[in-house]
């Protein structure tokens, strides 16, 4: 056959020199030509060649402006230009007006529209169509070959060149898509392209076309099957499907890159079968070009679901890059086009299992680069579109937000809550809610944020703006928890995005001005404050936005101008290498030099307190490090000061001084305030050092003028019929003194001369001893690097006291003494207490044993004076107020406050006396007066509860007190031996610290103040983060004797065979070691209850704590371990101590230290710590607990108010996460032992502390789990019986039941009516579906099911008939909501049953009211409904039976169902009443 044509091709090339070719013809007849002179056969190999469709525009513009550029007139050139064809294809293509060599496109005469039309004439004409048909296909066959010039061409776009048209254009549809148009022609040029896609997927290499801008070839010839999807798609998958088994990696990917396009719908589930059988690894499967292609395909539910579990174990083997993870997400996204509920559930579940592994595994693995950024907001971008797209996928995910366990709520959830906002509004108020709920419960805290901060940060900026909005609501909340929550919040954003520290501080100054809620503008200034510490420079640039909050200073009171002034001062006057505002510096002198000069009393003191806190910051400039002698002269004047800052500090002081000084109150709260911001930490970052030469000069002048007014040398005298003299000196009892000075010895505190003759300067007055002093203890430990040896002798000097102040009989002489003297002698007495606690407080850090032993000697006797007052106070005149310790608030106030208290106080104290033996027990402080104040005895009873009672205010005690506790030797012992003393801590003394210790700690962690201390600004409130430091010496000593007193406890236990109402127990000395026990369980559990501990920067601090309570040989070994592992082992530490527990105070705070723990070993994620084996036994412990005996201190049982709330708290530990099974088991013995309550005075045997007054508390709880346990299985997706759960609801439900009727309490109906009330409405809200799927399965357990639902029903029936009879409005208040429940459960279940065919098995009538004794009311009141199976018979559906009746009172609809089909012939002839409900 060649060789004939090759003949053939002679001949024709003979024919082709003929010059009458060259005749001038039109565009149409060029064509014409060119087919005359064109040769039909060729031996040539044809150039293969190739360009995508796609790009071919814009990749050959510029080739086709060269070479084809031209006008219609270029068209008659066209002959010139061509070249003879080589076989029958080229001429078909050249008669059809196809030019085959103009640039690297095929040129058209005409449309494709007249080329397909002219192909199908050509051949229609021909003589032998099949021979030519099939000689065309030869060609086709060769042009197509991967060395032909002619592929790429005959599969990319065309150039028309149409005569009559003003200029060519591009056309995107290729050459062989005509062919395809052709229906003869179609199946063979079918079988040529898929013969050829098959040889280019199966070469070795990526072969590419023969143009000048080559491109592969299988992408090319893929294209072109896009058109056969329909017509071809059987067998165009069955070739694909076996050329991908052979294919080459790369031309796999091209296959899948277009297999959307060439495969029809019906066969997207088989490829992805075919996928999964190539790609056995998910990481060779989940490759860019693939996951691309699966997100366009359409797929089966099935295949779906195959195809999210390969996705999820993709996503989570640690191989997944972040590139690829947005577009998986979309894939797994396109399951919304499913559009149901376990579709969606399954979705959600898999989101999460993929967020929350890579977020906790990985841990930092993961980097915050751009690249990252780009796909984290590409990732959580398509979450967004699917939660638009879906109704249902937002909504489920809302549900779902909100029914999380505690532990299962992460920072991904908190995202997706903000985007839940962003793409709905208006359900914001909602998502706030489950937020405020959580934070409440503690599922949420701050370190939420810092997961954010961590894996989220570039998406929580993109909606940093909502987050704002939330949390400016939360600061708002009245829950402390919420509130504090939202503080923290602002701390860390302030920190993570520079671009919203001024909307932070614009909200937080907006917080300030709210006059509505005084707790929120303290809150927000503190906030700022804090902030500013920080953050000082940031703040800094920001400064002048400050301004406007002076005009607000006047609205403040005195503890926020407090805040507020600190951070004023502080921002005016910054630290030296920050830069200054001078407008701010302006506006805050000024405000405070005009309320210096006020007349009025509260602007004075704010004008008192800014002047401070200006001082304050303008002398902290730093020293530059440079160490300074003590030995020093000091400056003689304000003028030998250097110029700037410094010299202003001290000409405002004295300004200050001279404007207060005609009152010793504004004196004394001046000396104050200057003792407490001069005694904050210096740390060389957040606040720099007091300048040296100011400290110097400040030293010297306050340290004259307290010699000069308050430390006397001469005789005391007899002042208003009391005689004086010198008591109390222990300086001569110290060795160290011989060589001193006798007139340093003979020095004394002058208290009683200036409370009996005061002296008419403010700054004599006796008002200002305490602060004054504490002012130079300040002072001194700055100078002198923390050594106050210089004024030691002020600590044991003498006192001038009243001579009776030793007496025994002292209580006998007080009596004898006028009303007035004895004021006068009271007021002694607390100045002198006092004075001791000031100068105790002030040397207990000194570490030199002389020192210590006064100190010590000290602490013993206040000890013993504050005893004594206490009697004193009982025989005092009722309109006695002890002095002013602090100078604050206003005196006037106090006073009157006092008088308002004191009839309260007597009326107790006469019931008391009447009647000693009913307030034996009572734990009240105001009950503490009336125990000592009945007695005529010298000796008092002591309360080992209660301190101190109402009236005894005193100073509180500086926070170095606590260094007492620092290596101290301890002995067991209430009484210390003579040679004891100031050598040991004795029980006394250690209870005396640690509850000054417990109260700082409430202050500092809950910020619970003493009434007493309530306006100080102490420093472990100023800074809880430097006493929680100080505090972790103290806490190996307290270790200690926390061990000692254990074994003292244990010990006597074993002596009575733990009997633990034996008199033994309740002696004076070991009621001590039980209050000491005590109080250290409680200062561990409010120190590691601290919610600081989140925060990053405290970390190291909390490891040190967990690890060095342990034994010190154990250090070396534990440092290593991280925090959750040191904290588990400390709860196991301290769980030991269950057995030594004696009351019950002290076995809540062990439960809250234990709990405390627990959160800390949460802080951090680590899976080997068994913290749930542990909850559990958190729990078991508050079990054990609450089936204890307790006693009181007197040895009575323990009872009262204070006792029901410590017994509620363990009843909630007890209950909470317990499980189905224990909850029946607990159910089963209550029900066993409940009748007894009825029997007066009568306790559960198995809960001794749980009488019917009280025995609400345990029915509440036991309520409240079930339906928190409930709920929270209703949240998790269970693909097993879900009836099951209902079942066992039910039963728990009935055996509550059985309790309220055995044990009638008012307080338990109530709360089983409002408990069974959220059941319905769950069953109504996720039961339904349950009873469903088992309505036609298992007719006879859906009837049990509804057996024992009727029970509870009518119970409910009868006891809102009751209520109403008897007018129990409690009760009464629900029946509305509960009507319209069980009318709606009704409807439902006939529903229900209607669509199973069983709606003649449903019957609906009125009931007759009954009281909970089942005696009929006879009131016009219709019956509450039902929807219950009873043993008799029911009759079918009867038309006559009317479906609606509704009392006017509180009817409802009352039904009965059986779960028979409906059946014509079987008619029921029973009664018509139904007997539900």
């Amino acid at each position: 056959m060649y060789r004939k044509k090759k003949r053939t091709q002679k001949a024709l090339n003979t024919i082709d020199e003929n010059t009458t070719i060259k005749l001038p013809r039109l565009a149409e007849s060029t064509t014409i030509v060119s087919v005359d002179s064109s040769s039909t056969g060729s031996e040539e190999n044809i150039p293969a060649s190739q360009e995508h469709t796609q790009r071919f525009l814009s990749q050959h513009s510029a080739i086709l402006a060269a070479t084809l550029g031209r006008t219609q007139s270029s068209s008659r050139n066209i002959a010139t230009l061509s070249r003879q064809p080589n076989n029958f294809f080229e001429l078909v293509l050249i008669k059809a007006g196809v030019q085959l060599d103009q640039g690297d496109s095929l040129v058209l005469a005409c449309d494709h529209v007249s080329i397909v039309s002219k192909l199908r004439d050509i051949f229609m004409s021909a003589s032998s169509y099949t021979d030519k048909m099939e000689t065309f296909k030869t060609g086709l066959n060769s042009a197509m070959s991967p060395k032909s010039k002619l592929v790429q061409k005959l599969l990319t776009g065309c150039t028309v060149d149409a005569a009559g048209e003003e200029q060519i254009y591009q056309s995107q549809n290729s050459m062989f898509m005509n062919f395809l148009m052709i229906d003869f022609m179609r199946d063979a040029c079918v079988e040529v392209l898929l013969n050829k896609i098959e040889e280019v997927a199966t070469s070795d290499r990526v072969l590419t076309g023969m143009a000048a801008i080559s491109m592969p070839l299988l992408p090319l010839m893929l294209t072109q099957l896009r058109y056969l999807t329909a017509s071809h798609k059987v067998e165009i998958y069955k070739r694909i499907e076996g050329i991908f088994n052979r294919a080459t990696d790369s031309a796999k990917l091209d296959i899948i890159a277009n297999a959307e396009l060439i495969l029809d719908a019906s066969m997207h589930d088989e490829f992805v079968e075919l996928l999964n059988i190539n790609y056995s690894s998910t990481e060779d499967l989940f490759h860019m070009t693939t996951v691309h292609t699966l997100s366009n395909l359409s797929l089966s539910d099935k295949t779906q679901a195959r195809l999210r579990l390969r996705i999820l174990e993709f996503a989570t083997s640690g191989n997944c890059p972040n590139t690829i993870l947005p577009h998986l997400i979309r894939l797994l996204l396109n399951i919304l086009k499913m559009d149901t509920d376990d579709s969606v559930r399954d979705l959600i579940g898999s989101l999460r299992e993929i967020f929350n592994w890579r977020h906790t595994v990985r841990g930092d693995k993961n980097t915050t680069t751009a690249d990252n950024k780009k796909s984290q907001l590409e990732l959580f971008g398509f979450l967004e579109l699917g939660l638009i797209r879906s109704k249902r996928f937002y909504q489920t995910w809302q549900r779902s937000a909100a029914t999380l366990p505690a532990d299962g709520f992460t920072s991904f959830d908190l995202i997706v809550l903000l985007l839940l906002i962003q793409v709905n509004e208006d359900n914001s108020l909602y998502i706030e809610n489950i937020l405020r709920r959580r934070i409440k419960l503690e599922h949420i805290t701050v370190g939420i944020l810092e997961e954010v901060k961590l894996h989220y940060k570039h998406i929580l900026e993109q909606h940093i703006s909502t987050l704002m909005n939330i949390l400016h609501d939360f600061m708002r909340e009245k829950n402390r928890t919420v509130s504090d929550f939202a503080k923290s919040s602002y701390s860390i954003l302030f920190k993570i995005f520079n671009s919203i520290q001024k909307n932070i501080l614009k909200k937080l100054l907006e917080l300030t001005c709210d006059k509505s809620s005084p707790h929120l503008t303290t809150m927000a200034l503190e906030l700022l404050r804090e902030l500013q510490r920080k953050s000082a420079k940031d703040v800094q640039n920001c400064a002048t936005l400050l301004i406007p909050m002076l005009d607000r200073i006047s609205d403040l009171t005195l503890m926020q101008t407090r805040v507020a002034m600190d951070l004023l001062a502080h921002v005016a006057f910054p630290d030296p290498k920050l830069s200054v505002c001078l407008q701010l510096q302006e506006q805050v002198d000024m405000v405070v030099k005009k309320q210096l000069i006020n007349s009025t009393d509260n602007i004075k003191k704010q004008g008192i307190i800014g002047c401070v806190q200006l001082i304050d910051a303008m002398a902290r400039i730093g020293n530059d490090g440079v160490e300074h002698d003590d030995t020093l002269a000091g400056v003689e004047n304000v003028d030998c000061l250097p110029d700037g800052r410094v010299k202003m500090a001290a000409n405002l002081m004295i300004r200050t001084e001279s404007s207060i000084g005609n009152s010793a109150k504004s004196l004394a709260l001046f000396y104050e305030e200057l003792a407490t911001v001069f005694n904050q930490r210096y740390d060389g970052n957040t606040v720099c050092d007091l300048e040296y030469q100011f400290l110097a000069w400040a030293c010297d002048l306050v340290t004259f003028r307290f010699q000069a007014s308050f430390v006397t040398e001469d005789i005391p005298e007899t002042i208003k019929g009391i005689k004086l003299e010198y008591q109390l000196n222990i300086n001569e009892l110290d060795d160290t003194n011989a060589n001193t000075e006798s007139d340093v010895l003979s020095i004394g505190i002058n208290i009683s001369k200036l409370v009996l003759a005061p002296k008419a300067k403010a700054c004599d007055s006796i008002f200002v001893l305490a602060p004054l002093f504490n002012y130079v203890r300040v002072l001194y430990k700055h100078r002198h690097h923390d050594s106050l040896e210089n004024i030691n002798a002020l600590l044991g000097c003498a006192i001038v006291l009243p001579s009776f102040f030793e007496d025994e009989n002292f209580l006998s002489i007080f009596d004898n003494f006028q009303s007035e003297q004895q004021k006068d002698i009271l007021s002694i007495y607390f100045h002198t207490v006092n004075w001791m606690r000031v100068s105790i407080s002030a040397f207990a850090s000194q570490q030199h044993p002389a020192t210590r032993r006064r100190v010590l000697s000290r602490l013993g006797e206040l000890i013993r004076i504050e005893q004594r007052i206490k009697p004193l106070l009982a025989r005092a005149p009722s309109d006695f107020v002890a002095p002013p310790c602090q100078f604050l608030t206003n005196a006037k106030h106090s006073v009157v406050t006092q008088k308002r208290q004191a009839p309260k106080a007597v009326a107790k104290l006469n019931a008391t006396t009447e009647e000693p033996d009913l307030t034996s027990n009572q734990t009240s402080i105001a009950d503490f007066t009336v125990k000592v104040g009945s007695c005529k005895t010298i000796k008092t009873k002591i309360d080992f509860e209660q301190m101190y009672g109402p009236r005894e205010k005193y100073r509180p005690m500086e926070v170095e007190i606590i260094m007492l506790l620092v290596e101290q030797k301890f002995v067991l012992n209430h009484q210390l031996e003579k040679e004891q003393v100031g050598e040991f801590l004795g029980l006394l003394e250690l209870r005396f610290l640690l509850e000054d210790t417990v109260q700082k700690l409430e202050a500092a962690v809950l910020g619970q103040q003493d009434s007493s201390d309530t306006d100080s600004f102490r420093p472990h409130l100023a800074k809880p983060e430097d006493f929680m430091s100080d505090l972790l010496p103290c806490l190996l000593e307290v270790n200690n004797h926390l061990k000692t007193l254990a074994e003292a406890i244990d010990k006597e236990l074993t002596k009575v065979n733990h009997v633990y109402s034996n008199l033994d127990l309740f002696k004076e000395q070991f009621n001590y070691i039980k209050t000491c026990f005590g109080l250290c369980i409680r200062l561990f559990a409010l120190y590691f209850a601290w919610s600081e501990w989140s925060d990053k920067s405290q970390a190291e601090l909390l490891h040190k704590s967990l690890f060095k309570l342990h034994p010190k040989a154990e250090w070396k070994r534990l440092e290593k371990r991280t925090v959750p592992q040191l904290a588990s082992h400390t709860f196991e530490y301290f769980l030991q101590y269950e057995k030594s527990v004696l009351n019950l105070s002290t076995a809540v705070q062990l439960h809250r230290l234990l709990l405390s723990l627990l959160k800390v070993g949460s802080l951090q994620i680590d899976s080997s710590q068994p913290r749930f084996r542990q909850a559990e036994d958190s729990r078991l412990l508050c079990g054990k607990l609450l089936r204890r005996k307790w006693f009181h201190y007197s040895g009575t049982l323990d009872k009262g108010g204070q006792c029901n709330f410590y017994l509620d708290e363990l009843v909630k530990g007890f209950l909470k996460k317990s499980s189905c099974e224990s909850q029946r088991e607990l159910l089963d013995e209550l029900v066993k032992q409940c009748t007894i309550l009825n029997t007066k005075d009568k306790a559960l045997s198995s809960f001794p502390n749980f009488k019917k007054a009280n025995f609400p508390l345990l029915f509440r709880g036991l309520c409240e789990v079930l339906i928190h346990s409930l709920s929270g299985k209703l949240g998790v997706d269970s693909r097993g019986d879900r009836l099951k759960l209902w079942e066992s609801a039910v039963g728990l439900l009935n055996g509550l039941l059985t309790i309220v009727q055995l044990v009638e309490q008012p307080r338990n109906f109530g709360l089983f009516l409002k408990h069974s009330l959220l059941f319905l409405k769950l069953l109504l809200q996720h039961g339904m579906s349950a009873l469903e799927s088992i309505v036609r399965d298992d007719p006879d357990r859906l009837t049990k099911f509804l057996h024992e639902l009727q029970k509870v029903t009518r119970f409910l029936h009868q006891l809102c008939c009751h209520s109403k009879s008897i007018k129990n409005t409690a009760i009464i208040s629900y029946i509305p909501s509960l009507r319209e429940t069980i009318e709606t459960l009704v409807f439902r279940v006939k529903a229900l049953l209607a669509a199973n065919n069983c709606h003649s098995a449903f019957h609906m009538g009125n009931m007759i009211n009954r009281d909970l004794h089942g005696d009929s009311i006879i009131t016009p009141v219709a019956s509450f409904g039902g929807e219950e199976n009873s043993d008799e018979e029911i009759p079918a559906d009867d038309t006559s039976v009317d479906e609606t009746v509704l009392g006017e009172d509180m009817g409802v609809t009352t039904g009965s169902v059986s779960t028979r089909p409906s059946d014509g012939s079987r008619r029921s002839k029973s009664s018509s009443r139904s007997k539900c409900f």
